[in-house]
């Protein structure tokens, strides 16, 4: 599914967040921030605890960086999202990035990777802000939607993580 209308509005929003106005917006700077923000229950001790996890992750590779894109059997309506009937992904919180500087894609997408494996998630569908028109391998800014997937969708994602022996790395998915 296409993330077209929450990507215009994260851009709007941030162009707002930021102060800016007119044609100028496109040359702004990305404020400093690191924001994590669980879904459910409002509990700020949480968030702070993800984000302090996170520094201490070494190895995230496994979590799953979706780009502007969603994962089967989660959609968006009404500009909300949601996990479609006989699928059991878990939406679990939003993340907000940005060095305040230009950084790559990659680096930014490492630190997306860590924040989600420290929220219990494996997987993220995320968003770059104030790419520069002569380098799109770099950004300001990210936001993502951290996700615990289903397995069974994990796997169709991630299909080499499944091992040959009959078991999977996805727990409840077996191969015969």
């Amino acid at each position: 599914m296409n993330l077209r209308p929450v990507c215009l509005s994260l851009v709007l929003g941030a162009v707002a967040f930021l102060g800016c106005s007119g044609p100028t917006y496109l040359h702004g700077k990305a404020l400093e921030q690191n924001e994590y923000r669980g879904y459910g229950e409002y509990l700020p001790e949480r968030d702070r605890e993800v984000l302090a996890q996170a520094a201490a992750v070494k190895d995230a590779a496994s979590v799953i960086f979706l780009q502007e894109t969603l994962p089967e059997g989660i959609e968006m309506t009404s500009y909300m999202l949601q996990v479609k009937d006989g699928y059991s992904h878990q939406l679990l919180g939003k993340l907000a990035f940005s060095r305040g500087r230009v950084d790559s894609k990659q680096d930014l997408i490492a630190h997306v990777r860590k924040v989600a494996q420290a929220a219990g998630g494996d997987a993220a569908v995320g968003l770059f802000l104030l790419t520069p028109a002569n380098d799109y391998s770099q950004a300001q800014a990210v936001e993502a939607v951290i996700l615990k997937l289903d397995p069974r969708v994990r796997v169709k994602l991630r299909p080499d993580e499944a091992t040959v022996k009959g078991s999977s790395a996805a727990p409840g998915i077996e191969q015969l």
